[in-house]
């Protein structure tokens, strides 16, 4: 009987380590292979016992990645890689549940240990071989050879261990591709909450901040299930992985109840008092969750979480049979896709469904549709509410208008015994009109004779220091340079003093005449400075233009005779030149008095030539 009992135990055991049929085998064309056939056990307490021990009863794990469902014990895993190769490779084994708390991967190969990595969101990132967000494994695979994996996995909200064996640099492509598509539809759903909230501060509309936070929450839920939580806002603190993913959730669903106050304007009824004392005792029961082990936090959050939800969704659901408005409709199918997602949570936790990598795309297509929904609910009520106002505006001008009709009927009385007083009125209205008329007349001739200099006809001091605070702001602001040539009449008192004033008058003009003949641009301005002293002003000038126009005036001058009253006279003129870009508007002095400094100079040595500030040393 003992003899039948040992060839039962060692049938048994031949049986299990012969029931590693199908291995993960490396090929040439090897990239990636899920690892869904294996055995696992609770029975063994340490790896020798797992290696070696005979009485230990595997179970088989085939066609699907293994889900344990809630089960708080350790369990061991066992399964084969071949290698097929004339030469060493390489790979990554990737659980592809970030959310795992302890994980011992021992790697042998004719019963010898050649590797050994302790992983799991129960290390901070700086103690992981691969600081990466997913929980990855590096093994090396002897050329020609079979290894055995055993694997240790402990997490205390349940058993759900998806693995796949990559290739590195197909894993490095995959993976790429994956957080690069993740990220963006986070980083979407994360402009789409701030957008909510800049509405707000436009609009004053409190159920944008309701939709913002909502919205936020859920960009940072998807953030922790794909472990992004531990790897960017906390990875010294990896006991925060897992209990914030039921945290957020709860949070969520808190939020919930104040936006559908804002959305739905819900009646007072018994489901609604019941709905909100269940809702109350759930925010009540966050303040202390941190308390609690985290396999009873993920339990109560995935029972009162859809209790919540349906009471949301029935009180909705009355709503809109009162008000069928399509913001309504909109919460409905935001309530409607959450419940969908906590509903699958449920499913996959307890162990009836498969948790594999394709759970995340449903996570996140879940995920947001019930953002674009919530958004589009809270954007079509703010619309709604706006022509409601647009409605009200109009009804209160009808109503005006109507006022005013009955007012103009009032008025149609009193109108006959105006009538004379209002035919004065017209009547000294039009005789102030006119008079006005006459006299913004009159103030236009003597603006335009105020700017003009009477004897050259060219304009005066007045209208030149008023074009000149222009100019030197435009200067500024186009930073273009701008020039002032100062000419002056080469002794103009002997002029005087042999011919008379008149005469003198009569030169005065033609040098007036010669300047203007020799401005060909429209901008180009000269005025009378003062006596027999004019100024050129020529914006968006350079100095080597400024002085090139001024010795051309200069040389004009110097070469024409003016005859008055059978007398040839001849004549010169000195130049004072100075060119700048403007960067002070509050001195404009500074442009005449560079360029007066630049005449009074040429006027010192020797007359008739042009001088350009900075003066000749």
């Amino acid at each position: 009987m003992a003899c039948a009992k040992a060839l039962l135990s060692l049938l048994m055991l031949l049986c299990t380590f012969c029931s590693f049929a199908s291995p993960v085998i490396i090929k040439h064309d090897f990239n990636s292979q899920d690892i869904n056939n294996l055995h696992y056990s609770f029975e063994p307490t340490s790896l020798l016992d797992a290696q070696q021990s005979s009485h230990i009863q595997w179970q088989k794990n085939t066609g699907k990645p293994l889900n344990l469902g809630l089960e708080q014990r350790s369990v061991w895993m066992k399964f084969k890689i071949k290698n097929t190769l004339s030469y060493d490779t390489e790979q990554l084994l990737s659980l592809n549940n970030p959310l795992l708390n302890d994980v011992q991967v021992y790697q042998l190969h004719n019963s010898q240990l050649i590797s050994h990595t302790q992983i799991g969101d129960g290390y901070p990132l700086n103690k992981r071989a691969i600081k990466s967000e997913s929980l990855l494994v590096k093994l090396i695979s002897p050329a020609n050879s079979e290894t055995i994996m055993i694997m240790r996995v402990t997490n205390s909200s349940g058993l759900r261990v998806p693995l796949t064996l990559w290739q590195p640099e197909a894993y490095l492509a995959h993976k790429g591709k994956l957080n690069l598509l993740y990220g963006l539809l986070i980083g979407f759903i994360f402009s789409l909450g701030v957008s909510c909230l800049v509405l707000y501060s436009f609009s004053r509309k409190r159920y944008f901040v309701y939709a913002g936070l909502i919205t936020l929450t859920l960009g940072s839920l998807l953030a922790y299930i794909c472990g992004f939580g531990l790897k960017y806002i906390h990875p010294n603190l990896p006991v925060l992985q897992q209990v914030m993913i039921p945290i957020l959730l709860m949070l969520i669903a808190l939020m919930f109840l104040p936006l559908q106050k804002q959305i739905c304007h819900p009646k007072p009824s018994f489901l609604l008092t019941v709905q909100k004392v269940i809702v109350n005792a759930l925010g009540v029961s966050l303040l202390s969750i941190w308390l609690f082990p985290t396999h009873i936090v993920t339990l109560f959050c995935l029972t009162t979480i859809p209790i919540v939800l349906g009471f949301y969704i029935a009180t909705t659901l009355m709503c809109i049979r009162l008000s069928p408005s399509k913001p309504n409709k909109a919460l409905l199918l935001v309530l409607v896709f959450f419940l969908v997602v906590m509903l699958y949570f449920i499913v996959a936790v307890i162990g009836l469904y498969a948790f594999d990598r394709s759970t995340l795309a449903f996570v996140f297509t879940c995920f947001f549709s019930c953002t674009f929904c919530l958004c589009y609910s809270v954007m079509k009520l703010f619309i709604l509410q706006r022509d409601e106002e647009v409605i009200a505006q109009q009804t209160l001008i009808a109503e005006n208008a109507a006022q005013d009709t009955l007012l103009k009927e009032r008025l149609k009385l009193q109108e006959k015994t105006r009538q004379e007083l209002e035919s004065q009125v017209d009547e000294r209205t039009f005789e102030l009109q006119v008079t006005l008329r006459e006299l913004e007349e009159k103030n236009r001739s003597l603006e335009l004779l105020n700017t003009e200099d009477a004897l050259t006809g060219i304009k005066n001091r007045r209208f030149f220091d008023k074009k000149l605070i222009m100019e030197i702001r435009r200067s500024r602001r186009e930073q273009t340079p701008l020039s002032i040539v100062m000419l002056d009449i080469d002794r103009f008192k002997s002029i005087n003093d042999t011919y008379g004033h008149i005469i003198g008058d009569q030169v005065i003009k033609a040098v007036s005449d010669l300047i203007k003949d020799h401005l060909k641009r429209p901008l180009d301005e000269v005025a009378r400075y003062g006596g027999e002293e004019f100024v050129v002003l020529l914006p968006n000038t350079p100095s080597e233009g400024a002085q090139d126009i001024a010795e051309k005036i200069r040389a004009a001058i110097s070469a024409s005779t003016v005859t008055v009253a059978n007398n040839d006279i001849q004549f010169t003129i000195s130049a004072g030149v100075y060119t700048s870009i403007a960067d002070d508007v509050s001195s404009p002095q500074i442009f005449t008095e560079c360029a007066d400094k630049a005449l009074y100079y040429a006027k010192q040595h020797g007359r008739n030539q042009v001088i350009t500030f900075p003066l000749p040393q």
